[in-house]
């Protein structure tokens, strides 16, 4: 009777080579797929805050109402502020933010914990009997932004200024330019009218309620 020939060393190394190519293939295939679905994935969820934050401001901007929330020297109600990199303003937020009434919304450029920067809008309630604007908590609206740019120009005029210099009335149209980080997708500049007539309110009437310790 012969004897049953097994695998000589040689043939077992062969194999378990080949085997071991094998296996380092699909490693590299599941890593490549891992870190394609990732930076999907990140992507992905950068359109979707960018896409929210110019949502956020577009709503809020557009719905912004002239009414006053501090009174500055010689009686001047104010109803918007505004320069090149920061905007102050009066609007009701959707009933969903668990936050009732007008808000005073400031927006402006933070600090994000490192070398970067975010868009961010504080939200604190309108005044009424309590001593002035009681700050709120900032709430992040876009990360990893490099700078922000306000411009704005007044009703029927298409000259852009860096300053908003009549407290008393909102802007016939706010600009926002974002630039984010190096590596981000860039966000084209954003253009917002209020929609409030400018004769609504009478916005020195509506002064009259905030205390003068608000002044």
């Amino acid at each position: 009777m012969n004897a049953t020939r097994g695998f000589s060393l040689m043939e077992v190394l062969a194999a378990l080579a080949l085997l071991a190519i094998l296996l380092l293939s699909v490693y590299s295939g599941v890593r490549s797929t891992t870190l394609s679905v990732g930076h999907g994935s990140s992507v992905i969820a950068r359109i979707d805050e960018a896409r929210g934050a110019r949502e956020f401001l577009r709503r809020q901007l557009s719905s912004a109402t002239a009414l006053p929330w501090k009174v500055l020297d010689g009686n001047v109600p104010v109803v918007f502020e505004g320069d090149a990199s920061r905007l102050c303003f009066v609007s009701a937020l959707p009933g969903y933010l668990g936050k009732l009434g007008p808000q005073v919304i400031e927006v402006a450029l933070g600090d994000d914990g490192g070398d970067g920067h975010s868009l961010e809008a504080r939200l604190s309630p309108l005044p009424g009997s309590q001593a002035g604007v009681i700050a709120g908590a900032h709430d992040v609206l876009l990360t990893h932004v490099r700078s922000l740019t306000l411009r704005y120009a007044r009703r029927g005029s298409s000259a852009w200024q860096d300053r908003w210099n009549d407290p008393m009335e909102l802007p016939g149209s706010i600009e926002i330019t974002v630039v984010p980080d190096e590596g981000a997708d860039a966000w084209p500049p954003l253009v917002v009218a209020p929609r409030q007539d400018p004769d609504a309110v009478n916005v020195r009437g509506a002064a009259r309620h905030l205390p003068d310790f608000v002044r």
